[in-house]
């Protein structure tokens, strides 16, 4: 059986160290959890069992109460007429969510109908994502063990297949009734006694289907009869909270309408910083897929795929980069919304914090800058220093800086 991410080939004397970091995993779930108290009513499937525990007729039956009511008003009780009911509820959901800040967000296609799922990923291993469904003005909510699932789409069928320290899980979900409904599912894990290992030095596993004891291929035959592996798929494009808010509220994202200015000159990142503002525009923000695919096609479009140019981020402190986006004074943390705003953006092995100049001095990278690489044919972003010329006096102009403006 193809496991995708948990690992189960690892050095022996790792598996002796795992069980104490169990402890803190579990404080993590316990604080994550705590800060959704506005959710509160949405529990961590059981760690044994895993089982999606069904609502009673009552509990459905105030939900869909609540939800009929809140899609007659938008957000802060304004007319949400030019909104779908699914989209309102899902907008809801978010403004009510203490974590949302923290969290980044996917719509998916589970069953057969034209109303996507939410994804919220929490961004951390123990506080796992919930899936939200919506069907007949009644809103649905998957929370999954971990980060990890797949699902097929169009197909109805989603598998949370993850777990880490000796205990592995798949558990299979439908949508059933406009519901969320278990449909089957195992773990595999450590012996009792402790790790154990083959004459090839890999995991030696017990495996349970529905808590009943099996053989490791008798496991794998029962979850490839309910969800077919090879078809199963990921979230294709993740998005940060207000991204997200835009596209439910107005089919695009935030800077759907914004116009980027490419000037070249040799400026360092706060010179150019300070002539954004004077032009009344800002050093662009990228908070989004599409914008940096807009972005790169201007970069190419204009014929300056040779420029470094300077974009509105840099290293905001000891944990990482972040986007300077204004009105936002926080600004958006590219670590802790990584699914939005890292992976898939930096050039392989960067963000590196530091680098040699041209003359072989240390410098400090702390600013970010995008740059288009011919042999990959597409744009990436890249630390480097404030001043870039001082340290690389051989990229005297080729250096830039990209204007954003709100229009």
């Amino acid at each position: 059986m193809k496991r995708q991410k948990p690992a189960v080939r690892i050095e022996k004397t790792y598996a002796y160290f795992r069980y104490g970091l169990l402890a803190v995993l579990c404080s993590l779930a316990i604080l994550f959890l705590m800060a959704c108290g506005k959710s509160d009513t949405i529990t961590m499937p059981d760690e044994k069992t895993k089982e999606k525990q069904p609502q009673s007729s009552q509990e459905r039956e105030e939900d869909s109460s609540d939800n009929k009511d809140a899609s007659k008003t938008g957000t802060n009780g304004e007319s949400s007429s030019h909104m779908e009911p699914w989209e309102k509820a899902y907008l809801d959901y978010l403004d009510a969510f203490e974590a949302s800040n923290s969290c980044t967000y996917s719509l998916i296609y589970v069953d057969e109908d034209e109303i996507p799922e939410l994804v919220i990923d929490s961004g951390v291993e123990a506080g796992g994502c919930q899936i939200l469904t919506w069907h007949d003005e009644v809103l649905d909510v998957l929370q999954t063990s971990r980060l990890y699932f797949t699902y097929i789409e169009k197909g109805n069928l989603l598998c949370n297949s993850e777990g880490n320290m000796g205990f592995y899980y798949d558990n299979v979900y439908t949508i059933k009734d406009g519901f969320w409904d278990f449909i089957g599912g195992g773990t595999y894990q450590d012996p009792a006694d402790g790790p154990k290992f083959d004459e090839n030095d890999d995991f030696i596993y017990e495996y349970h289907w529905l808590e009943q004891p099996v053989e490791k291929s008798e496991y794998e035959q029962k979850l490839h009869a309910i969800y077919p592996e090879k078809d199963g798929k990921t979230p294709g494009a993740y998005y940060i909270k207000d991204e997200m808010r835009s596209i439910l509220e107005k089919k695009e994202t935030a800077s759907a309408a914004h116009r980027y200015e490419l000037i070249v000159a040799d400026l360092t990142w706060t010179e150019a910083y300070k002539a954004c503002e004077e032009k009344g525009g800002y050093l662009a923000t990228l908070t989004s897929r599409e914008e940096f695919d807009r972005v790169q096609e201007q970069i190419i479009t204009e014929e300056k795929t040779g420029v470094t140019f300077f974009v509105g981020a840099n290293r905001v402190d000891r944990f990482g980069f972040g986007w300077l986006e204004p009105g936002t004074p926080e600004g958006y943390s590219m670590l802790e919304l990584y699914n939005a705003l890292f992976a898939d953006f930096w050039l392989a092995g960067e963000p590196s914090y530091e680098g040699l100049t041209e003359d072989g001095r240390e410098v400090k990278e702390e600013y970010v800058s995008i740059l288009y690489r011919t042999a990959d044919g597409r744009c990436y972003l890249n630390d480097v220093p404030e001043d870039i010329l001082s340290a690389a006096p051989s990229y005297a102009g080729r250096i830039g800086y990209i204007c954003e403006y709100d229009e």
